[in-house]
């Protein structure tokens, strides 16, 4: 056992080993080390766990008074074991927890600091080692990078191991890209803290250092101060996840609805919509006679030929709707939609000042101005995409939000897009709830608070948000603002790579309006065939009556292919078959109905491109003969082996393989 956990029985001598299932977790007594095994394999060594505030910062090791028990433990997550690790610093008592699931292939853990007189942190890693280990037998060839939210266009990627020092927030994923198997590590509760993982690796595929921490602060997190500090007589760090699967993206997936588990999804206000945005085209020219316009549109051609689901279209108008509507043109353009089947939709920024006048009144029965809401960081008001973050704890922000709301309502829309969200998570010196320190607080208040109004009548679509906490939201849009050419589709694609499990969180994912304008047919075909397999289902070209008529022809041509509706209508997101390198998107998914496996292929470049897919990637036999159709051409096909196929420059093929 002693070897079998990296280590001489010498140097075990202080050690007491737990043992549960496959798991064997030993920890030093003379230094609070943990070292966890499952199975042959070392998913951590020597981890040491460190806290503090700001740069001071203490560790486990420097603790004393060691003690270290298993327990039966049973709550949301499973049944099993729970090891806790006691220690005393100074006046500080310390506990670490590692609580073990029978019959799953991931642990809990996180760190508590409690102090008569009270704590205050910005620090707490129930993961940190720099002792080199090699995790799936030095199999291990890439880390992932996810970020915190999806704004300023930024991407997910993948490092190679022993390229580069990473850091990912929320969560990473650890693993060889041939055999896929991987570990995952991440935090599944976002109520306080801001999680990052910070790893270093090696080509000969160990990780050199690993730190999983609550109190991340950078660039990524758009935050221009430290991570606040969390305040009482005990803090808690975020509870951490660590898993190991034979497929990394079966962890991922796990990951999430470990993270779905703590925050639930909000109640289901019913099918995935279908629908329509302003943005994509009309933007700021959206006015109410255009909305009309599209409304009929739909209705008379997309509606009765698939384009919907369960019967339901959303007319969605976009920002710059104050400026295009006049108030009372509100309740008659939702009627209309209603008398066409349609549910209507709307736009707000509920965390953001646009105007920039400070003195003018944030709301008019009260007496705050815009310059008492700002979330500030040394004094100064903080600035994001054009637009000042305001304080979502404020009575002030509060009020707004409740107005706007109760007045979306009494105009019946039934759908909100809320964007710019991320702002309401930005770091400040301080809010105006003296209890809140730290700007996941305040942003869990702030959606807390938004949900509330809604009364369960709107359902909420993200735009630009943090991917976490998802209990918030219907949907989330998975990427920053998508157009129409192939590289719009490839960025949308890079989203769905290595976030397609986010719908584990929310109920779906968003993968923007569908813009066709003026590229190729391929590109219009690539296009909706991303959003198809991503989640919500939205197109946002101008189908008013001055819109192009040429666009509009293609709208009816691409958008009512049954096939493909059907897709988006009833799969989740697609998985990735094979990962792509660095920052690019992949260029095959696929999902199994359990009858029928769907697999969407895409050629990113200007020219044709001839794909070999082996089956045995898709957990097919490659001994037995499937029929198959490829649904953008309607051709029939029998399989065996692989599929072999050319796609022209700058398109996709969707086939639907029967099981």
């Amino acid at each position: 056992l002693l070897v079998a956990l990296g280590f001489g029985a010498k140097a075990w001598a202080a050690e007491r080993v737990f043992e549960f299932e496959s798991w064997r977790v030993g920890i030093d007594s003379s230094n609070g080390n943990i070292t966890i095994v499952y199975g042959a394999d070392t998913l951590l060594l020597r981890s040491n766990a460190v806290w503090g505030a700001d740069n001071h910062r203490k560790a486990m090791r420097q603790a004393s008074a060691y003690r270290a028990a298993m327990s039966d433990n049973s709550d949301i997550y499973g049944s099993g074991k729970l090891i806790t690790l006691r220690a005393t610093y100074a006046a500080q008592h310390v506990e670490q927890r590692i609580y073990l699931y029978s019959g799953k292939p991931y642990l809990h853990t996180e760190l508590e600091v409690e102090a008569t007189d009270g704590v205050a942190l910005n620090y707490m890693a129930p993961i940190s080692t720099s002792a080199a280990y090699s995790p799936l037998g030095g199999r291990c060839t890439n880390s992932l990078f996810i970020p915190f939210d999806n704004d300023a266009f930024i991407r997910y990627r993948t490092y190679e191991f022993g390229r580069e020092r990473t850091e990912s927030y929320g969560v990473t994923a650890f693993f060889d890209a041939a055999s896929r198997c991987g570990v995952v590590v991440g935090a599944v509760e976002h109520t306080e803290w801001k999680t990052g993982i910070d790893a270093t690796t090696s080509r000969a595929g160990a990780i050199n250092s690993l730190r999983v921490y609550g109190g991340a602060s950078s660039s990524v997190t758009r935050d221009l101060l430290p991570h606040g500090k969390v305040v009482g007589r005990s803090v808690k760090s975020p509870r951490m996840m660590l898993g190991v699967y034979d497929d990394w993206r079966e962890g991922m997936e796990s990951f999430g609805d470990q993270c779905a588990t703590f925050a639930p999804k909000l109640p289901s206000l019913g099918a995935r919509p279908f629908g329509w945005n302003s943005w994509g085209a009309l933007a700021t020219k959206v006015t109410f006679q255009k909305s009309i316009e599209v409304s009929d549109f739909i209705h008379n051609n997309l509606q009765n030929h698939s384009f919907e689901n369960e019967g339901t279209v959303y007319i969605d108008i976009d920002s710059f709707w104050d400026f295009g509507f006049k108030a009372h043109e509100h309740k008659i353009f939702v009627e209309h939609c209603h008398k066409n089947g349609q549910k209507a939709g709307i736009y707000w920024c509920p965390f953001t000042d646009w105007g920039g006048n400070a003195r003018a009144k944030v709301v008019r029965d009260m007496d705050y101005r815009w310059e008492d809401v700002y979330i500030r960081a040394k004094g100064e008001p903080v600035r994001f995409d054009g637009g000042i973050a305001i304080d979502p704890t404020h009575p002030a922000v509060r009020r707004r939000i409740e107005l706007q709301i109760k007045q979306f309502l009494e105009w019946g829309y039934e759908y909100v897009k809320l964007d710019f969200m991320a702002h309401g998570a930005y770091q400040s010196d301080s809010y105006y709830d003296k209890s809140v320190t730290t700007a996941m607080q305040a942003y869990n208040q702030g959606m807390q608070y938004i949900v509330e109004q809604t009364e369960g009548k709107m359902w909420i679509n993200l735009s630009i948000a943090p991917l976490f906490p998802g209990n918030y939201a219907h949907s989330r849009r998975i990427s920053c603002d998508a157009w129409a050419d192939i590289n719009n589709t490839e960025y949308v694609l890079n989203s769905l790579t290595y976030g397609w499990w986010l719908d584990r969180i929310y109920h779906y994912n968003d993968g923007d309006h569908i813009v066709y304008k003026d590229v190729s047919e391929g590109e219009n075909r690539a296009r909706i065939t991303s959003s198809a397999i991503t989640g919500v289902y939205f197109l946002g070209d101008d189908m008013s009556a001055g819109g192009k008529a040429e666009v509009k022809a293609k709208i009816v041509r691409h958008t009512t292919n049954a096939k493909i509706n059907e897709i988006a209508r009833t799969c989740p997101s697609f998985r990735p078959v094979i990962i792509a390198k660095n920052d690019r998107g992949a260029s095959m998914f696929y999902h199994s109905t359990g009858e029928v496996l769907y697999v969407a292929m895409f050629n990113f470049r200007t020219v044709a491109k001839v794909y070999h897919l082996p089956l045995e990637l898709l957990g097919l036999s490659d001994e037995l003969e499937y029929e198959a159709e490829e649904l953008w051409s309607q051709q029939s096909m029998t399989l065996r082996g692989e599929i072999s196929t050319s796609i022209a420059g700058r398109d996709v093929k969707v086939f639907k393989i029967k099981l």
